[in-house]
């Protein structure tokens, strides 16, 4: 993996813990670190409308537009971060 893509993915980390704390987000605590491996569903039990809250300040953070198509299959920290660095990619052209 490439530099870029280690501190795409730990700014995502960082934003998902702020998220969730700010929300009092009960598995926060029992979780642990948040990884790449991160599972939002199935580690957080977040869901659709939480889900798209996230992707909000996902786009805000990194001034981009995700694709919500690109959500489909997406379901870790690091699933996450490939689409952020596409995004990214696809804005400097």
């Amino acid at each position: 993996m490439s530099t870029r893509f280690d501190e795409i993915e730990h700014r995502i980390c960082q934003l998902l813990a702020s998220y969730l704390e700010s929300s009092n987000h009960p598995e926060l605590e029992a979780h642990g670190e948040i990884t790449g491996e991160t599972n939002l569903v199935s580690d957080f039990t977040l869901d659709s409308f939480q889900v798209m809250e996230f992707m909000m300040e996902l786009e805000e953070a990194f001034d981009i537009m995700i694709d919500v198509n690109s959500l489909s299959n997406s379901h870790t920290v690091r699933d996450l971060a490939r689409i952020v660095g596409n995004e990214l990619d696809e804005a400097s052209k």
